[in-house]
């Protein structure tokens, strides 16, 4: 590991610095079992085994595919694929449940003229079903709301104009009503907010931040109040700092900005807890240096308390998080433009991330991961934009040590439905959570955190149909209760 000699924060405080060395890593063909030798700290040596294999397959996807987006689309309980196109289409690939998918390409929605950039999947007017939202640059800088009607239909783009060409956008409740927000990251370097009026419609609620030449958004609760924070990165040799942090307000506002420095010209952002302390760090990717800086969060939503940085990755231009093997710990998936390779850096707990590299299409720009294949593993996604392809990576192996049962549930949930003349109500009531807050989770996406009061009320449409199932658990945790199953 090459030592950071920069300031991590806007104070000029340096941070506490670990110690990393990244060991050899033997790769054979597309399955993969890598033995890698890795230098610990304390001059400890181990030789770790990791099981991390991953059968392959491409599609097409248009010309210039630009980013991904892993969700279920059609209500079948199958994670769809959602892909943009720079000149301005969408293809939707829906799961046939067997490793292969029904491509449905949907032309013409932008104009040719712009890029479409970024895309994210959420359930946007509470009906059930997951919509999609689309960052698209035009010169006021746009982001397209595309409800779903069912039936594996979309209805057309509902374009809001926000500061700037818009480079990236997200899906969150932040203002923790109950109701899905949006978050779009643009040229004019600050993240504009468009909140939910609670029928799929949003309102410009204003922009926030500062930074230079900012293009890939990430959101999560980066201080534990229970209020979702926003971290985005800023693609220029910055004075400040290279990510910019702000915290929510607890109303859908958001604070002064905070800089860290994570490498000059860094490309993309994912948040998650990668040491295990029970807080959100962050993880850059960045192309120019050839490296990936994790910064781990200090308990207080800052990123002094040190950083890990692994540079055993060529040109990495987009990283995802998630728990690839099964041990209880996030890693990381790395996709490597200059390459066409994908790595999966696996989280060996000590600070250490180690693994094998894959095969991809043509200039892989993006990476996505969900479960694709029903087995309950995260599976891959690489945004090929060089070969106009995505190639899924279906995950086929685990870790040489099982994973650790799951906690007893320790909180307890029931359901009650009533029927009013314009919703559908859901009544939540659980017992037995700690807490301060909790998630609520619909069908295995969270839909809100919101009090620990011991009840909340979803409501759907009128005419919503289907079995929906929920769960509570402690916010940001994985105390969880058991899950309760209402159908209409």
């Amino acid at each position: 590991m090459e030592k950071n000699t920069r300031s991590s924060s806007s104070t000029g405080e340096k941070p506490k610095q670990y110690a990393l060395t990244l060991g050899r890593i033997m790769v054979t063909a597309l399955l993969v079992s890598a033995v890698v030798l890795v230098a610990l700290p304390g001059s400890m040596r181990a030789q770790i085994e990791l099981q991390t294999s991953y059968r392959t397959a491409t599609f097409g996807a248009g010309t210039s595919p630009s980013a991904a987006k892993v969700g279920d689309l059609d209500g079948d309980g199958l994670n769809d694929i959602a892909v943009v196109n720079l000149q301005g289409s969408l293809q939707l690939f829906f799961n046939n449940g067997a490793g292969s998918f029904n491509r449905v390409s949907l032309n013409g929605l932008w104009p040719s003229s712009s890029s479409t950039l970024g895309v994210d999947i959420g359930d946007l007017n509470r009906d059930g079903r997951n919509d999609i939202a689309v960052a698209f640059s035009t010169q006021t800088g746009s982001v397209s709301v595309l409800l779903n009607q069912g039936n594996r239909v979309f209805g057309a783009p509902t374009n809001y104009n926000l500061c700037g060409a818009s480079r990236g956008v997200a899906i969150a409740d932040l203002d923790r009503d109950g109701d899905n927000d949006l978050a779009d990251i643009s040229i004019c370097s600050r993240a504009g907010i468009l909140l939910n009026n609670g029928q799929g419609g949003f309102v410009f609620s204003g922009a926030y931040g500062s930074g230079n030449a900012s293009k890939s958004i990430a959101i999560a609760d980066f201080n534990s109040d229970g209020f979702k924070d926003i971290v985005y990165v800023n693609k220029a040799v910055d004075v400040n700092g290279n990510i910019t942090v702000i915290l929510n307000n607890g109303n859908g506002t958001f604070g002064s900005p905070m800089w860290f420095y994570a490498g000059d010209l860094p490309d993309d952002v994912t948040a998650g807890d990668f040491d295990g302390e029970g807080t959100t760090d962050v993880a850059i990717a960045n192309s120019y240096y050839s490296q990936i800086i994790v910064l781990l969060n200090d308990r207080a939503g800052s990123f002094t308390h040190g950083y890990i940085e692994i540079t055993n990755v060529d040109t990495p231009t987009s990283i995802a998080s998630a728990d690839f093997n099964g041990d209880g710990r996030l890693d990381l998936a790395v996709a490597s433009q200059g390459t066409n390779r994908l790595a999966v850096l696996i989280n060996q707990g000590d600070y250490n991330f180690v693994g094998p590299t894959f095969g991809t299409g043509q200039t892989p720009v993006d990476v996505a991961a969900g479960d694709l294949d029903g087995d309950g593993k995260p599976d891959l996604v690489a945004v090929n934009q060089g070969g106009g392809s995505i190639t899924v990576l279906f995950s086929a192996g685990g870790t040489t040590q099982p994973p650790p049962p799951p906690p007893p549930a320790q909180i307890s949930l029931t359901l009650s439905t009533q029927t009013t003349r314009t919703a559908r109500l859901v009544n939540l009531s659980w017992s037995g959570a700690t807490s301060s807050s909790v998630d609520l989770y619909r069908n295995g996406s969270r839909i809100t955190t919101v009090s620990n009061t011991g009840s909340y009320t979803d409501r759907l449409g009128r005419r919503t149909t289907g079995t929906f199932k929920y769960k509570v658990c402690a916010a940001g945790g994985q105390t969880c209760s058991n899950e309760a199953t209402i159908s209409f």
